[in-house]
């Protein structure tokens, strides 16, 4: 499976939505929404959790649906924003303090850009 990588840098191939989804695995529907409540303190049910992956057309989980890096990735038309000239912009700081994988993954994205 080709990797899909999201506007912010999270991989959507790994997410649990995105495979949820893509097996139509209602239990990991099940687990993931209970995770996901007691990790974001909200309440999430397993038929939120309904992703075909950031990028593109399809089905968006709610949040990633009016996630605003999503929204100027697609108004800017840039693959992520480790290929914007702009990155890391203030909103894209704030989000990589608390997910530093996705900061190595948009770094990688932002050195591919500079070679071609």
């Amino acid at each position: 499976m080709e990797k899909i990588i999201a506007y912010c840098g999270l991989i959507c191939t790994e997410c649990p939505a995105y495979l949820a989804t893509l097996n139509d695995d209602d239990e990991m529907r099940k687990t993931t929404a209970a995770k996901w409540s007691e990790m974001f303190k909200s309440d999430i049910e397993p038929e939120h959790i309904v992703c075909d992956g950031c990028i593109g057309e399809g089905r968006k989980f709610h949040h990633c649906s009016e996630c605003p890096i999503r929204a100027c990735g697609l108004a800017k038309g840039v693959k992520n924003c480790g290929r914007c000239s702009e990155y890391p912009c203030n909103h894209v700081k704030q989000f990589l303090k608390f997910v530093p994988d996705a900061k190595k993954v948009l770094d990688s994205e932002r050195k591919k850009s500079s070679t071609k």
